[in-house]
């Protein structure tokens, strides 16, 4: 026990009151004696301010009293300090010890609090505390929080003004960058993002804002929407792409080198002249599909590579644009070889009328050139564009998009089909009716069946029978018929009951007595080079369109009409002609009729290719023999083909899996996975690789 008496005076009295908690006294003595020694006596009362067991217990008079003592301990002469420290027990350490102790408390009574104001007191008056740092970052989650709570851009701006050093300072600008864009745009108007962007042009919101600028201005999708947005605001960082849809949206109107170069002229500030004179130049091309090493790629007219063979696959081009597999996934190419559309579908069709259907996860969807939703991918069944409308399924029903993606007929159909012009065929409860792209009914849902017939009239079934019926509702061919064909020449071919007649414009038919059906009538009865054939019970014949038998006998068999006629006699086929003569005897197990000077025959189980003299240009040992032009045919021996001449050459060897042509100059060729073209104008390939 420290003998404090022996200090003398006041002072020791003091602390021995407080030895046996006499606070009253001690506390008495402590302030007589704090002038003299203020060292020893604030420390004292700091103890008594500080413990909770007296009235006078206060942390603030406590620290107040035990920094008095730190403060004054340095100016303190050294004799006082050598007696405070021998006599009191009282050092530099013991302040600092109850300074430290003092400290503790105020940090714990913050805490306690749990207030801002309560650890900014702290921290304001204990600068050397070792719970400093964490008082500051209690104090600033407060504040950080009570700022969240409000959600106020005010309340956001004053915590980052108090606490610039804070923990919290880039969460809470983050937020004030926030509130402030909601703020500013609350009512959601073009006037609020316009100002925003014009007001906070620093602010990391102000994308979003351009963008929503962006979209509310070409909100229409139309060309001139896009054209006044880029006068308007030049600066947006949406241009870019402004102008692909400004292209995109002329380009569906009709993608041409035509169109291209009216764009051009249109807008000659467009910043990527260098490209549209590139797909200028490209876009009325043909560009022809070829397979190399498993890979498809394209070849132009000339044989030249245009876009290299890298691809899974590919669709034929289609108002400028090809469907391309980039790994998993279908993507699609411009004429320059660019992915226009990235790759982000699961399959992909061919564009019409400036829109195409993909599909994703399953589930169809439609874009447009831009690659853009606008009917999002998540029906079962979804047509193409015709017309401007597609049907689309959800759930059992059927309705109809238009261009935009916008709902223009509400499903109400139990089945839906591409309009053709301005006509749809659709049904309800499985009767099938016509609608306009109004939703209008034209044609009464009591039909069984029905296709259109012509431009204003339907080949419709009702009570097991066929009939033509206008949509004035007019009937023009009455429901009385198992079969109705297309119109032909002023007449149309109708079944009853295994035979067939020709109806005509003035409601009578054509033959006097109905001709027997046979096989393939439906073809070979249509008028070809003005005649028809038709079976008798005594054979067939050809008639003219006045119904006028060509021969006065029928025949066992006939083809078409032409100078020289197939004819059969005694099970084998030959030539005559409108007479009746024959012109090419009667040796062929089978003979067609001639197109141009040469006619395919065959000798079971081949064919060949003979002229009208009836000489064999190419021998009857062709497995399968087809017309290309006039001069060529293609092949078939072996199991493989190849490419002959009317003079009996072999122009492309018997080595190829499928030749096939694709116009009046140019075939394709498949061989072994690979895929390339040939010239038959020029008589050479287009592209072969070694």
């Amino acid at each position: 026990m420290t003998t404090y008496n022996s200090f003398g005076g006041k002072l020791g009295k003091a602390f021995e009151a407080l030895e046996i908690y006499n606070y009253f006294e001690a506390k008495r003595l402590f302030e007589k004696s704090i002038k003299n020694h203020p060292v020893p006596a604030a420390y004292g009362l700091s103890i008594i301010y500080a413990r909770r067991d007296n009235p006078f217990s206060n942390l603030d008079s406590a620290y107040s009293m035990i920094y008095k003592s730190f403060q004054a301990y340095p100016s303190t002469k050294e004799k006082l300090k050598l007696n405070y420290e021998k006599k009191l027990g009282i050092d530099s350490v013991a302040v600092v010890k109850q300074r430290d102790l003092i400290s503790d408390l105020i940090y714990r009574r913050a805490k306690e609090t749990n207030s801002v104001f309560a650890f900014q007191d702290f921290i304001d008056k204990n600068k050397w505390s070792n719970d400093l740092d964490s008082a500051i970052y209690l104090r600033d989650e407060l504040a950080f929080n009570l700022a969240v709570e409000s959600g106020g851009s005010k309340d956001f701006e004053d915590f980052l003004k108090n606490y610039k050093e804070s923990f919290f300072y880039q969460q809470a600008e983050e937020l004030l960058h926030e509130t402030l864009y909601k703020e500013q745009t609350a009512n959601n108007t073009f006037v609020d993002y316009v100002n925003f962007v014009k007001n906070y042009p620093e602010s990391p919101y102000r994308g979003q804002a351009e963008d929503k600028v962006y979209e509310i201005s070409t909100k229409t999708g139309t060309a001139e929407s896009y054209r006044a947005f880029i006068i308007e605001f030049p600066g947006n960082r949406n241009i870019k792409s402004a102008w692909k849809h400004l292209y995109n949206a002329k380009m569906m109107e009709e993608y041409s080198s035509r169109n291209i170069k009216a764009f051009k002229e249109e807008y000659p500030d467009y910043p990527y002249q260098k490209e549209l004179l590139a797909e200028s130049n490209m876009a009325d091309k043909i560009f022809l599909p070829i397979k190399h090493k498993g890979l498809w790629g394209f070849c132009d007219l000339s044989g030249n590579v245009v876009i290299e063979p890298k691809y899974e696959s590919v669709e034929v081009f289609s108002e400028g644009l090809t469907a391309a597999k980039v790994g998993e996934h279908f993507g699609y190419l411009n004429k320059l070889g660019n992915l226009a559309i990235p790759p982000a579908f699961d399959d992909a069709l061919s564009f019409s009328e400036g829109h195409a259907l993909v599909e994703v996860n399953g589930l169809l969807g439609m874009i447009d050139r831009n690659g853009d939703f606008v009917i999002p991918a998540k029906y079962e069944d979804l047509g193409i564009l015709k017309s401007g409308l597609a049907y689309y399924q959800e759930e059992d029903l059927y309705g109809y998009f238009d261009s935009k993606g916008k709902v223009r007929l509400t499903p109400q159909f139990s089945e839906a089909f591409d309009f053709e012009g301005n006509y749809a065929v659709v049904s309800m409860n499985d009767f099938y009716g016509v609608i306009d792209q109004f939703g209008t009914t034209f044609l009464p849902f009591k039909f069984d069946e029905i296709f259109q017939y012509d431009s204003t009239h339907f080949v419709a079934y009702l009570d097991e029978y066929w009939g033509v019926i206008g949509l004035q509702k007019d009937t023009l061919i009455p429901f009385e018929y198992d079969y109705i064909g297309k119109p032909d020449n002023g007449m149309t071919m109708v079944e009853l009951d295994d035979e067939f007649n020709y109806f005509l414009q003035d409601s009578t038919f054509l033959l006097d007595v109905w001709a027997e059906t046979f096989p393939e009538y439906r073809q070979l009865a249509r008028f070809t080079n003005g005649y028809a054939k038709i079976k008798y019970e005594d054979g067939y014949n050809l008639i003219d369109k006045d119904g006028k038998k060509l021969f006065k006998k029928n025949q066992e068999d006939l083809g078409r009409f032409g100078e020289l006629i197939p004819h059969k006699k005694k099970g084998v086929w030959g030539y005559v002609d409108k007479a009746g003569t024959t012109k090419i005897d009667h040796e062929y197990t089978y003979a067609n009729s001639f197109q141009g000077e040469f006619a395919i025959i065959q000798q079971d189980p081949f064919y060949g290719l003979i002229n009208r003299k009836g000489e064999f240009v190419v021998g009857p040992l062709m497995e399968d023999l087809k017309k290309l032009n006039d001069t060529l045919f293609v092949g078939k021996s072996l199991g493989k083909y190849g490419l002959i001449s009317t003079k009996g050459d072999t122009l492309l060897n018997f080595q190829y899996i499928k030749i096939e042509p694709i116009d009046d100059t140019v075939v394709m060729i498949e061989e072994e996975g690979e895929i390339y073209y040939y010239n038959i104008k020029r008589l050479e390939f287009l592209r072969k690789e070694d």
